[in-house]
């Protein structure tokens, strides 16, 4: 681990490779309740790694130096002030060019979609649509001639300085600069042709599962199966579960998991109801069940996430502007 400035530099072996799986998928360690964060890493690599899957979002800028990126199956160089965009579809690793040149540095942010959008889908989706390019002939990296790394890097710092985001108003200002830095992301492929195609077939595509959203917000609490959400949507079960994994990267039991579970943390931290009837009114079958979701989802307990939010969260419900 090395200082520079006022930033720590961690070697990249010490935290990504223990972190990944047996089945190829990169865990961030999020070190906080609110899932983001960001890392300044040494690309000093002492072996090589296997290519892997994140299951987070990544929006990563190189600081200095070069190296060698692997995505899929295709291979470049990236350079400073280059800008990688990283989905959690696809398999990729970065690797030094060679031995003797000084290592590169990266700044690495990484968050969970959920903090930009908890569903249902709605205007907020479009934040997240370049990472949903992946799949397209849309190039993941943004190079460091389109002018975007500055700004970038100039956001992600400001989220740096608010974390860990203990406060609502702390979390309010790293959500907005996080949206900043997506919007920016937004701009950039918008003026590419494919990529404008792929939003707009990405948006059609939310669209045909509007019905299934509306339902889903209207019924979290009572018990929803796959063919209950296709029916509304005039699809089979089948082709409404690819559609759905296609449009939002996560399968539609995991999505309403994920929903049920936000609304249990707005009712944890406004209200004093027992966690038992909190888990009842938001879907789950027992306080049991729930309690595995939503340790799975926030990674800490129903009663630890109340300690930690109620008080202040209390205080933002009743400010004029979250009426």
């Amino acid at each position: 681990m090395a200082t520079h400035g006022e930033q720590t530099w961690e070697r990249v072996d010490s935290l990504v490779d223990r972190h990944i799986n047996n089945e190829k998928f990169h865990i961030w360690p999020f070190a906080h309740p609110y899932p983001i964060d960001v890392r300044f890493l040494l690309m000093d690599r002492r072996h090589e790694v296997p290519r892997h899957r994140p299951d987070h979002l990544e929006v990563v800028v190189s600081e200095h130096g070069e190296l060698a990126y692997e995505v899929e199956d295709r291979r470049c160089v990236v350079r400073k002030n280059d800008v990688i965009v990283v989905g959690d579809r696809i398999h990729h690793r970065c690797l030094p060019l060679s031995g003797s040149q000084q290592a590169a540095r990266l700044v690495v942010l990484s968050f969970l979609p959920q903090l930009v959008h908890s569903g249902p889908l709605g205007d907020d989706m479009q934040y997240l649509m370049p990472f949903l390019l992946q799949e397209s002939n849309c190039s993941n990296i943004i190079p460091a001639k389109a002018g975007r790394s500055r700004e970038i890097s100039d956001f992600i710092q400001r989220i740096r300085a608010e974390l860990p985001g203990t406060s609502a108003r702390s979390r309010l200002a790293i959500k907005t600069y996080l949206k900043m830095i997506l919007l920016n992301l937004v701009n950039h492929y918008a003026a590419f042709s494919e990529a404008r195609d792929a939003l707009l077939r990405q948006q059609r595509n939310a669209d045909r599962l509007t019905p299934a959203l509306d339902f889903l917000q209207k019924r979290y609490a009572e018990p929803i199966r796959v063919d209950d959400a296709a029916r509304v949507c005039a699809m089979s079960a089948c082709c409404f579960m690819h559609l759905f994994k296609e449009v939002t990267g996560q399968s539609f039991i995991a999505y309403l998991n994920r929903f049920r579970v936000t609304r249990a943390q707005q009712l944890l931290a406004a209200t004093d109801r027992s966690i038992a009837d909190i888990s009842l009114d938001t879907g789950f079958c027992n306080q049991s069940y729930f309690g595995v979701i939503f340790r799975r989802v926030t990674g800490m307990s129903p009663l630890a996430y109340r300690v930690n939010h109620g008080g202040s969260l209390q205080t933002v419900a009743k400010m004029p502007f979250m009426q």
